[in-house]
Formats: structure tokens, sequence, C-alpha cells
């Protein structure tokens, strides 16, 4: 179950409000964490007892690790006991992480190896079944990476272990969040799962925020979907000519950012309805003068989670160059999205610019005019997704091979492989490129100096355009193949 699906949206998130309006404070975290359960469940009912299991280890882990403290005098200075069980419950979870990111992505070489190479014949109901049930648990990256930082802040002092196994529970399985994030932390939203203010602002807020999301993924992203992935991504990039290359990988760089963020907007504005604070997770990445300001502004919770959780201690650690830690940190961002070689390149990419910018490059960069900045940014995007995308670093190869003529592309498609491009994506890709640029905010601003902005009739006009463009969301989503969100694959 997805938010864009219809299941979700008038079947599961009507019963769910209705009931979670109507319950007293005292009854909504439980109820909350029941939903969030049965969420869980209808998308993966096969992975959910892992996940369980996960949950009591973590929940008993860290109040484990937090009493190793009080045996001590000094309660507040880590020990050796700390130290290991710290040590212990991190490789768990990675561990935990890598086994089934491993096990989805090389299953069939692994078959292909045991079975023609080593003459290891597998039973036929594992041959015949696994791969039906092979697949990546919703959310587990996000779910990880939650409580591995939850059990570092309980080592640090940062925050008490949580006592109460129904709100460490739904820390962790939060339905608006477990999916796609953000990476909350736990010390950011422990307080709002004690005790928060349900009001009909934010009510109204979040529905905003959800239906902006929405029409983000359903109205953008989905119609740019067609170009990218039954057209030029479904091609040989031997063949493909320069102009649609650059077409196919400009389609998808708006198609991530915006099913991404727009996935990101509907779980805040979920979280507000229900009197959470999520962090915001995009400003507008695309207006980036450089990788290192477009790093602060993509995926704002990951990229911050590996500074505070990984590169800050290596810092400290002072056991290596600051250039070789900066490459480490986007290596294991690459390979948190996925355990190729397409990824680790992808991810060592962006370090190796971040690395340049912190040179003499950097400060040339810095002196330039803007439009080069700009240019250097996108240009080092686009070949980062081309990476990141492909299916192969051969397949990228080619395709980069493409994107500068030096394809055997004819110029002519089959029409089987990109037919006709339709007026709506090409609507859909111009309002991407409009909307990537912080015009809203702009115009929010300067429409703010006019005081008949605030009065009852304007907000009345805002709330019909928000529920204008909920339908005609609705619509494409009726008129539409279903597409699935795209991170989560990750």
């Amino acid at each position: 179950m997805t938010f864009n699906s219809p299941l979700f949206l008038f079947v599961f998130l009507l019963i769910f409000l209705v009931i979670y309006l109507l319950l007293g404070k005292k009854l909504r975290n439980a109820w909350l964490l029941i939903a969030s359960v049965v969420f869980y469940l209808w998308g993966e009912p096969l992975y959910f007892p892992i996940i369980l299991v996960s949950i009591l280890f973590n929940y008993f882990w860290g109040l484990w690790i937090e009493q190793s403290f009080e045996q001590r005098p000094q309660a507040n200075l880590p020990n050796q006991r700390a130290n290991i069980l710290l040590t212990i419950a991190i490789i768990v979870n990675i561990s935990l992480l890598f086994i089934l990111k491993f096990t989805v992505t090389y299953w069939q070489p692994v078959f292909s190896l045991l079975n023609d190479r080593l003459g290891i014949l597998l039973p036929s109901v594992l041959r015949v079944y696994f791969p039906r049930l092979i697949a990546y648990p919703l959310g587990m990256s996000f779910f990880t990476f939650a409580v591995v930082s939850y059990m570092i802040d309980v080592y640090k002092r940062r925050t008490a272990a949580e006592r109460s196994l129904l709100r460490f529970g739904l820390y962790i399985l939060m339905f608006p969040k477990i999916i796609a994030g953000p990476i909350v932390r736990y010390r950011d939203v422990i307080q709002h799962i004690r005790e928060r203010v349900v009001s009909s602002a934010g009510l109204a807020q979040g529905a905003r925020r959800f239906i902006f999301g929405l029409a983000k993924k359903v109205l953008i992203a989905d119609t740019l979907a067609p170009v990218v992935d039954r057209g030029v991504f479904s091609y040989s990039p031997a063949h493909l000519p320069a102009d649609v290359a650059w077409l196919g990988i400009l389609c998808y760089a708006l198609q991530i950012y915006f099913d991404f963020s727009g996935y990101t907007d509907m779980a805040i504005g979920l979280g507000e309805m229900l009197g959470f604070k999520f962090t915001e997770n995009f400003n507008y990445p695309y207006i980036s003068r450089s990788i290192t300001e477009f790093w602060r502004r993509w995926h704002i919770s990951l990229s911050s989670w590996f500074r505070d959780y990984l590169f800050y201690p290596l810092e400290r650690r002072g056991s290596s160059p600051q250039a070789f830690n900066i490459l480490f940190v986007f290596l294991m961002t690459g390979l948190w999205h996925g355990l190729t070689l397409n990824f680790a390149v992808w991810g060592l990419l962006q370090g190796l610019a971040i690395v340049l910018e912190r040179g003499r490059f950097g400060g040339w960069l810095r002196s330039s005019l803007a439009p080069v900045q700009h240019i250097y940014t996108l240009s080092v995007l686009l070949v980062g997704w081309v990476f990141f995308r492909s299916a192969s670093l051969s397949y990228a190869w080619g395709y980069l091979k493409a994107m500068i003529g030096l394809s055997s592309g004819s110029g002519i498609l089959p029409y089987s492989v990109l037919p006709p491009i339709q007026p709506s994506t090409w609507l859909a890709l111009i309002l991407a490129i409009l909307f990537s640029i912080p015009v809203v905010p702009a115009f929010t601003r300067s429409m703010a100096k006019y005081a008949w902005w605030a009065t009852l009739p304007a907000c009345i006009a805002r709330d019909i355009g928000s529920i204008a463009l909920f339908i005609l969301s609705l619509v494409a989503l009726a008129s539409s193949t279903f597409r699935p969100y795209i991170y989560g694959n990750f």
C-alpha cells in the first residue's frame, strides 16, 4: 500500500482519520500503532516478522546500553561494556540490511553459480517459490538508519532509552514515514509521540501539503515516467541519438525529484495532520551552485545522518585525510541505495566533486559567474543520474557516449520504444522545470505583502484550488497505469 494508491486514499486513510480524531489523546498512540501495523502488513506480510523481531531487539538493547552506564560510578562516561553493546547493535542492524539487499540483488547469480558451476541442484520447491517470494522490504533502509541513530544517541547520552514498547514501536513503524522517510531521529520526535496537539489548522495545512505532494507525484513524475522507463532506458544506448539521450536523462532527473519530494511532501503532510512535525527533506536542490550545496538541499535527512553519524566520527578520529573520509561517506551513500557498482560509482562521483570543491577548484568555482556554477553542477548531477538509473556500468558508459554524440543512433527510434510524446508529457516537463525552482515560495512572499491575501475569501479561493488539484490528481490516477514509488526500491 502506497500513499498514491486508491486503497490508501479512499479506504485506509479515511477510516483511520475518522477514528483517530474521535479517540482521546491517551488512545491515539495505540490506534496509530495498530494502523501502522496494518499498513505495513498489507504491503509486506512476509517480512513483517523480521521487522517485529528487530523492533524488540532494538528496544531491549537500547535499555541494556543505558543500564550499562547506570552500573558505573561515572554514569555519563562511556565504558567498555557500553562500547561492546553499541558495536553489536550496529553490526546486527547493518548486517540485516546488507543481507536483505544482497539477497534481492544477487540471488539469481548465486543460484546460477550453485547450479552451473558447483553442480549443486537446489530443491525444486526453492527454485520455484523463492523468486516469487524474494523482495526488498518496504522502508528497510529508513528503518535501519532510524534504529542505528537511536542506539548511538542513547550511547552518547543525547537521549534516554525509551521505556515504553508502544512508543518505541510507534517511532519505528509510524506509517507516514516508514516507507520513504524522511529519516526522523528519535530525539526529534519523541515529545510529539508523548504529547501532541491535533488542531483544525494542522489538519488543513497537512491536507494541503499532502495534496501538493500527490500532484507532484501523479501529475509530473508519473507523466514523465513512460519516456524514461518504457522509452529511452529500455533501448540500447548504442543506437540512441544525442538529443533523445539528453531528453531521457533530463526526464529522469525531474522524475526522481518530483517522485521522491512528492512522496516526502505527502509524508510530512500526513504527519502534520496527526500532530507531528517532521523534518524537511528537500529544498529546491536543482538551483544549487555546487555539489556541496546540492547535498544540503537533496534528501536532507539522509545527508545529515551520514554527516553526523559517520563523517564527524571519522573526522574526530583523525586517522585518515578529510578527502578520504568524504569519499568513504559518499561510497556508503551510494551503497545505501543498492549494492551494485553503478551506485558505488554514483556515490564516488558525488564525493569526488565535493573533494574538488574544497580545494582550488572550489575557489575558482565560487568566483565564477552564477550561470557557470549552475551549468557545472547540473552537468555533474546529470552524469551521476546516468549511473544511478542504468542497469550496468557498460550501459551507463554507452549512454554517456550517446549524450556526447558518439553513438550510432540514426535519430529514428522504433515506435514500440519511444512513441510520439504526448502534449501532456511536454506540459509535465515544462511544469517540472518551472517548479524545480522556488517560484511558489517567491509568489507566496510577494502576495503576503497585500492585506487581502490573508482575508477569508482569499483563503477559501486557495482551498478551492487545492481541491481542484486533488481532483485533477485523482483523474490522472484513474486514467493511467499505477506506478509505485521509486525510492521504495532502496
